[in-house]
């Protein structure tokens, strides 16, 4: 599924919202999730009878009462792409990111999940296709994912990222990177692909520096 010209008078102004900490949904990119908590079931029992739109948004407060726990202002429609559901009626779905939306007010419903006004219209960028990142640009890129999976002695199929578009490679690079929840919502609100670029590629460098400094504390 892809974003390219999408209507996006399509989208609903009301959705349910899944908070996840430290976790990114990207528009053009894909997240598996693994569905057991009994009011996300039933949030995905609903989404699947209708439009099976989701949004997921990272909580911004902890709190012990998590009806009143606060959310960021910025989250990611996603739709249920594909799903498979559990003898035990839990569900493992993929969600495909659309397009990035501002939470205006959550309505009140006798749903246990809950659910808000949303205006998309900040990110409606969201839904063309984008190739503002220059050869250059994507070379630095490169290096620097090469840089953090090797100080991370990860490894991966190398020739499948060199082959990935550069959109797609930014967004899923960004969702799957460890960063912290304040880092991860930087990624997200970064309004273009090229500024989420440079988040990233600043984000990685960081962390790549930091990784060389334990190593040589260690040794030492």
């Amino acid at each position: 599924m892809t974003n390219k010209n999408i209507d996006p008078n399509i989208f609903p102004c009301k959705i349910p919202v899944f908070p996840l900490e430290k976790c990114l949904l990207l528009p053009k990119a894909t997240l598996p999730l693994n569905i057991f908590e009994p009011k996300y079931i039933s949030m995905i029992d609903d989404a699947l009878a209708g439009d099976r739109f989701i949004g997921i948004i990272q909580p911004l407060i902890k709190t012990k009462n998590k009806k009143e726990q606060k959310l960021e202002s910025v989250g990611c429609l996603g739709k249920i792409s594909t799903y498979i559901e559990n003898d035990d009626n839990t569900y493992i779905v993929k969600l495909t990111g659309i397009c990035r939306f501002n939470l205006i007010n959550e309505t009140k419903t006798d749903f246990k999940y809950r659910k808000f006004e949303v205006n998309y219209n900040n990110f409606l960028n969201d839904l063309s296709e984008t190739n503002t990142i220059s050869d250059k640009e994507r070379k630095t890129l490169l290096k620097i994912i090469a840089e953090y999976l090797n100080v991370n002695d990860l490894t991966t199929d190398w020739e499948a990222i060199s082959d990935t578009k550069t959109e797609i490679l930014i967004n899923i690079f960004s969702m799957l990177s460890p960063f912290n929840a304040s880092e991860k919502q930087a990624l997200l609100e970064a309004i273009t692909i090229k500024k989420r670029s440079e988040v990233l590629i600043a984000l990685s460098e960081l962390a790549i520096a930091s990784r060389n400094d334990n190593k040589t504390t260690f040794m030492q």
